[in-house]
C-alpha cells in the first residue's frame, strides 16, 4: 500500500514537472528541470518519494497525500525529494517540508509576514518571511491552505 500510494504521488510529481512552464527559460541537460535562470545550480533530478517515507508512519503518508491534493489544486508544482525533505516550486520554491518522525515540518515562503497561532517560527531575509507549523492532522492542513495558495500565487510573480 505504502509503495502504490508513493508511486501515484511519484507520478503526479513527474507529471507537473513533465508540464511546459512557459516563463521559464533553461532547461538542465542532463535532468531536464526548467529553471528562471539560465544555468541555476542544482542538484539533478526530482528524487524518490518513497525514500521520504521510509521507517515513518501510515498516518503521515496519508496526511502527505492530503498535502499532494491541495498542491495539485494549485497548478504546476514540481515536487523534489531529498532524503527527509521536500521542496514545491513553481518557477520558484514557494514551501518546503520535512518529514519528522511524529509531523510533517512545513515552511510556507510569504511575501509578508502573517499571524496565525499555529506558526511556531517566523523567520525574514531579502527576499520572503519563511513560516514553520508542524501538521500533525488534516486540521491544522487546512488551516495552512490559504497560506500555501498566496504563497504559490507570489512564486510565479516576477
Amino acid at each position: 500500500m505504502l509503495g502504490s500510494s508513493l508511486d501515484e504521488a511519484d507520478t503526479r510529481a513527474r507529471a507537473g514537472k513533465a508540464l511546459a512552464m512557459s516563463n521559464q527559460i533553461w532547461a538542465c541537460p542532463q535532468c531536464q528541470r526548467r529553471f528562471t535562470r539560465k544555468s541555476q545550480r542544482h542538484a539533478c533530478g526530482t528524487g524518490d518519494l518513497r525514500q521520504v517515507f521510509r521507517d515513518r508512519p501510515a498516518a503521515l503518508l496519508a496526511l502527505y497525500m492530503e498535502l499532494a491534493v491541495l498542491l495539485n489544486s494549485l497548478g504546476q508544482v514540481e515536487i523534489v525529494a531529498r532524503e527527509r525533505y521536500l521542496l514545491f516550486r513553481s518557477t520558484r520554491i514557494f514551501a518546503d517540508l520535512t518529514v519528522m518522525t511524529d509531523s510533517l515540518r512545513l515552511v510556507i515562503h510569504l511575501p509578508r509576514q502573517a499571524e496565525h497561532p499555529l506558526f511556531e517560527k517566523v523567520v525574514s531575509d531579502t527576499r520572503h518571511v519563511s513560516h514553520v507549523v508542524k501538521l500533525r492532522g488534516s486540521p491544522e492542513l487546512q488551516a495552512m491552505e490559504p497560506f500555501l495558495r498566496e504563497a504559490y500565487r507570489h512564486s510565479l510573480a516576477k
